[in-house]
């Protein structure tokens, strides 16, 4: 079976998995819901109903840890992210100049903000020693995103999608996954009790965006699989990881980071700047654009995996 159909069969295989265990889990976290309550403030529990979305998404990954786990000499994980991780001659330039690419983009687009008026300044601190807790905490948190994320995504989808695929095509099936997979964050609210159906119903409440109002987020869409198509470009060119997690990283700090200082006007040219995801306004996709013609530029005689 072809790596990228095996890959498919998985994420199914993975998704039934978790709607039959999500009815055994939610038995014993009521009954901590009910009587301990430790637990609830992780899940937003309050008079009987907690979100059941949360619960569903650590079930979905703790299946899916153990499902690679198991057929990582099949699925040849190790060997495929390895090769991404290899340590190279100026692994760190890459990390950074990703890093930086991503940081300056977003200021600009943050100064635009501000001088249109859509963004405000809103000072969120205490001390100037909280400023660099946060600075610290988020640098932290987005490098630890970009790199579990580009490992997964890049080093290892992207690269199976790439061994039986034309590279455009394969860019595209794995930014296209990308993207859809970040629609699996539904707030899916449920009382307490047994319910058989909770995994399957949970899974269909995710993926109702994406059929019953396609239109209403096709913005995201198209803007998630942009930077899903940047970092696999970044990761193409190089022939590494480092790029594509310095770019990851940089994006996810600097929006964590601008709640500290700026706040969004809502209803404020949201075509042109985007809601609170801000890949669904137009100029972060232009912005996107000018990442991956810088990247070209840079690495215009490197070695790629085929024309794209």
């Amino acid at each position: 079976m072809k790596p990228y159909k095996k890959l498919i069969l998985l994420f199914l295989i993975i998704v039934f998995i978790s709607c039959i265990l999500a009815p055994i889990k939610k038995v014993p976290l009521d009954f901590m819901l009910e009587k301990a309550g430790f637990m609830a403030d992780t899940v937003d529990y309050e008079n009987g109903v907690y979100d059941f979305g949360k619960v569903m998404r650590r079930i979905l990954m703790l299946v899916a840890l153990i499902v690679f786990i198991v057929f990582r000499k099949s699925l040849r994980f190790s060997i495929l992210i390895s090769s991404g991780l290899k340590i190279r001659s100026g692994f760190f330039r890459q990390f950074l100049l990703g890093f930086l690419l991503a940081g300056l983009s977003l200021l600009i687009y943050y100064g635009l903000g501000l001088i249109s008026g859509a963004w405000v300044i809103h000072l969120d601190y205490d001390s100037a020693g909280v400023i660099i807790l946060n600075i610290v905490k988020y640098a932290l948190i987005g490098c630890l995103i970009g790199v579990m994320e580009e490992i997964f995504f890049r080093g290892f989808i992207l690269q199976s999608f790439m061994e039986n695929m034309p590279v455009p095509l394969a860019v595209c099936a794995c930014s296209l996954f990308y993207s859809i997979l970040h629609f699996f964050k539904a707030d899916v609210l449920v009382t307490t009790g047994f319910q058989p159906f909770v995994g399957f119903v949970t899974m269909a409440q995710f993926l109702k965006p994406l059929f019953f109002h396609f239109i209403k987020h096709l913005p995201a869409i198209i803007g998630l699989f942009l930077v899903g198509v940047v970092l696999s470009y970044a990761f193409i060119r190089t022939k590494s990881l480092y790029l594509s997690i310095g770019l990851h990283s940089g994006m996810v700090f600097m929006m964590k980071a601008d709640g500290m200082f700026l706040v969004r006007v809502r209803e404020k040219m949201g075509w042109l700047f985007g809601d609170s995801k801000l890949v669904t306004g137009i100029l972060i996709w232009f912005f996107l654009i000018c990442i991956l013609i810088v990247i070209k530029k840079i690495y215009s005689n490197s070695y790629n995996y085929g024309k794209i």
